[in-house]
């Protein structure tokens, strides 16, 4: 990785990054810590911020549409959202625009996953199916929503 010394080598390569996907002002910031000045990228990413190229706020978005299309729950958009360095704040409010129904989601992913419901109760597949729908961060409320099926379901 070659060190960025004017502030034009650095733009270019921010602008390259962000034509990608959407990075949060942390994520960048971490990224070019070691190749370029702190002041001189504090300063680009100012200006970037200011004319719209870099949003905490769309990243935030971006985060919550993808995860939750990959058929993860809202604490795992949270946790996720959290290591990329963006707030919960404003993570909070792209779950508020998203309006996603997480119980819906948590529905799909079992059902992928698992297909029909235990037919008799066994402890172990029970616990191995609420381990997979927490681990993708789904809450109880949701995974006992998802588990339950209708009788035209069945």
């Amino acid at each position: 990785m070659k060190y960025l010394e004017s502030e034009s080598e650095l733009r270019k390569a921010l602008i390259a990054l962000l034509s990608r996907r959407e990075y949060s002002r942390a994520e960048i910031e971490h990224k070019y810590s070691s190749r370029c000045d702190a002041k001189l990228l504090a300063a680009v990413l100012d200006d970037f911020h200011e004319a719209g190229y870099q949003s905490d706020q769309r990243c935030a978005g971006m985060i919550v549409r993808s995860k939750a299309q990959q058929g993860y729950g809202k604490m795992r958009v949270l946790q996720d959202a959290r290591r990329r360095g963006v707030s919960d704040d404003l993570v909070e409010d792209a779950l508020r625009e998203e309006a996603i129904d997480w119980f819906e989601n948590a529905r799909r992913v079992y059902r992928s996953k698992f297909g029909m419901p235990l037919k008799d109760y066994d402890r172990k597949s029970y616990e191995k199916r609420m381990r997979f729908m927490l681990s993708r961060g789904f809450s109880f409320e949701e995974i006992k929503f998802a588990t339950e099926f209708t009788d035209e379901e069945c």
